[in-house]
């Protein structure tokens, strides 16, 4: 082999490892900016004491109070209490892929449609829309009982509620006002 040949064919090679190497890279920056999202399946993270509300722009402090949801385009929007986040999609109509509340009971997230709502002025909320969820439909209804005015829903039912302007006013005005 002729000493310009081996001189053009180490070139090649180390042309080739320059350019896979680039190429590994670029993928891994890649992987790293569009990996770092949570799954809608999941819900969002809350930094509580840190995250601020999208609906008021107030702290987000009481776990049992909060709700979230993930947009179809994978944004996160979060929420200090339910009544706000109903206020915001009332509002802010957008594609949601995934809705989130806590169990008042628990903390623990249910998916918005597993879950019971209780609405009554008497309940205190964080920003005073008297709106919770539960995880099951007996405990919603022992918080209702005997309290006047009081209205247990599903998921279907609050979101029929909500698109025929019976709930969704803002925040401090009574949600079923």
């Amino acid at each position: 082999m002729k000493r310009g040949a081996v001189v053009s064919e180490r070139w090649s090679v180390i042309n080739r490892s320059v350019v896979g190497g680039l190429l590994a890279m670029i993928c891994v920056l890649v992987l790293v900016a569009c990996g770092g999202d949570q799954s809608t399946a999941e819900p969002p993270e809350i930094l509580y004491g840190q995250d601020v509300c999208d609906q008021c722009n107030m702290i987000i402090s009481e776990e049992k109070f909060a709700s979230a949801y993930w947009t179809a385009d994978g944004e996160a929007r979060r929420f200090d209490d339910l009544g706000e986040m109903l206020a915001y999609i009332n509002g802010n109509p957008e594609e949601r892929a995934s809705t989130w509340v806590h169990d008042l009971n628990t903390a623990a997230w249910l998916r918005a449609e597993d879950a019971w709502y209780v609405m009554n002025a008497g309940l205190t909320t964080p920003m005073g829309t008297g709106m919770v969820a539960l995880s099951d439909e007996a405990a919603a209804r022992a918080l209702a009982f005997d309290q006047a005015d009081a209205r247990v829903m599903n998921y279907t039912e609050l979101i029929a509620a909500l698109a025929a302007g019976e709930i969704g006013g803002s925040a401090g005005h009574g949600m079923g006002d």
